[in-house]
């Protein structure tokens, strides 16, 4: 089993480009692993914007139920990097939910 090239560092890239692309206003160097999008002045429908963008610019498609214990930036990277490699486990195929 390989797993998938991406690091978690590159997933983070995808993510803080989503996350400054859906909030106006916010430069990558605004944002950090740590931070919560909440904080960051998003609102539900933002941080749903993020997800799926970063989902989609990841080839994912996950259960939202995925993202019920997401609070900060650094869960939403770790939850899409397992995804990731749980999708490179199973290739031909989307990413097995839990």
């Amino acid at each position: 089993m390989t797993e998938h090239p991406m690091t978690e560092d590159s997933v983070f890239r995808v993510v803080r480009t989503q996350i400054c692309e859906v909030m106006d206003g916010l430069r990558p160097d605004d944002v950090t692993l740590d931070d919560r999008l909440a904080d960051l002045g998003a609102d539900s429908i933002d941080r749903m914007d993020v997800v799926a963008g970063a989902q989609r610019q990841l080839g994912l498609e996950l259960e939202p139920r995925r993202f019920a214990g997401v609070s900060d930036i650094r869960s939403l990277v770790a939850t899409l990097h397992a995804a990731l490699s749980e999708q490179s486990r199973h290739p031909g195929g989307q990413a097995v939910p839990r």
